[in-house]
């Protein structure tokens, strides 16, 4: 009996395991997904000396790889962006004295052009990984990741600061700790807004695909594989048909990206939106439906997010600047000292000044008083 009631549980472990008809679906695309990882990781640590010996070309069988690297690049800057997001929005949001130097500093960032960015990364980029692709390849990120950055930072500080207060209190009441207040309240509160800023800076990555994929040091022109390098290449030999070929191969990029990453995201960030009323209709995604569908693949997953469930709930108590002052005062946490923050404006005002004095000093070695 006993080995029956063994047998009969094993059986049904054993078919919980075993992959459905949405799983033989989910697969093809994940394994897409890798490959397209591996491609990109094995182009982009080849000697650099191979983008010198292959130049761009317009045969419209070019355009899927072209369009693999670039989609591999916009989607690095937007990871990269998402951890800048996180790390500064979080300071500049939770610190008083940091918030005085951290914004107007992302304020200048953000009126920076992108072009400005790139004449002073190339070089740095290209000697940090001398001989690879790889720093050219990370000069074109980063061209991308400072077109998307700072409106994603500037919406997550905003979302941070716009915490209501009872909800606070609930945190309080549940003694969580800064970082389980964080991962468990301020994030999902902010992840609406910061996935619609994250559409928005993806969109205005593709304003800059060609100078960040068209790299120039001294008198040599590096031309990374990519949509932004053929679009330039078919504008310099006036082909008309290749920059139609171009538009549509950008069009289908757009709509797997919308398709397969930010839609997804929209339906599942829905549930954290704070309105009093439903909307009229919920966003839906298929591919999200789908992976919820999956048995096989959805217990794979399942440690994933267990892993990351009980990160989030660590008692790990933040150092007292990354305290929000809304939060601190709820707590209870004695008021900053007005001679600290003094001190802290002095300090601010001087290394301004200091600043200032610099750049007049450097724009007086080529332009006179006068001019």
């Amino acid at each position: 009996m006993r080995v029956n009631i063994l047998s009969a549980s094993f059986n049904a472990s054993a078919w919980r395991l075993l992959p459905n008809r949405w799983d033989f679906i989910a697969f093809p695309l994940i394994l897409c997904l890798i490959a397209m990882g591996v491609v990109g990781y094995h182009q982009t640590m080849a000697p650099i000396s191979v983008l010198k010996a292959q130049a761009i070309s317009l045969d419209p069988s070019m355009l899927p790889g072209y369009a693999l690297r670039t989609t591999l690049r916009m989607l690095a800057a937007m990871v990269a962006s998402l951890l800048f997001t996180l790390v500064y929005g979080t300071l500049a949001a939770k610190s008083r004295r940091a918030e005085k130097v951290l914004v107007p500093i992302l304020d200048i960032l953000q009126s920076v052009p992108v072009l400005g960015y790139i004449s002073f990364t190339v070089t740095f980029f290209l000697a940090l990984f001398p001989g690879r692709v790889v720093g050219a390849e990370c000069a074109a990120i980063f061209a991308i990741f400072t077109s998307q950055a700072w409106n994603m930072t500037f919406s997550f500080y905003q979302s941070l600061r716009t915490v209501p207060r009872d909800l606070l209190e609930m945190s309080r009441s549940f003694h969580l700790t800064a970082w389980q207040r964080f991962w468990k309240l301020e994030v999902p509160f902010s992840l609406p807004g910061l996935i619609w800023n994250m559409m928005m800076s993806m969109s205005g990555g593709w304003f800059f695909v060609v100078a960040s994929e068209a790299i120039t040091v001294g008198n040599n022109t590096i031309a990374l594989p990519g949509i932004g390098s053929y679009l330039a290449a078919a504008i310099d030999q006036r082909n008309l048909q290749s920059v139609g070929y171009v538009i549509l191969v950008m069009a289908l990029v757009i709509l797997a990206y919308d398709q397969l990453l930010f839609r997804p995201l929209v339906a599942w960030a829905d549930k954290f939106r704070m309105e009093n009323t439903m909307s009229a209709s919920e966003p839906q995604s298929w591919l999200l439906d789908l992976i919820r569908r999956t048995r096989l693949i959805s217990r794979l997953l399942k440690p994933i997010g267990q892993v990351l469930a009980r990160l989030a709930r660590i008692p790990t108590r933040l150092p007292a600047l990354l305290a929000s002052p809304k939060a601190a005062s709820m707590h209870g946490e004695r008021k900053p000292s007005k001679v600290i923050d003094a001190i802290w404006a002095l300090l601010v005002l001087c290394l301004t000044a200091y600043l200032m004095f610099r750049v007049i000093a450097y724009v007086r070695t080529g332009v006179g008083l006068p001019e």
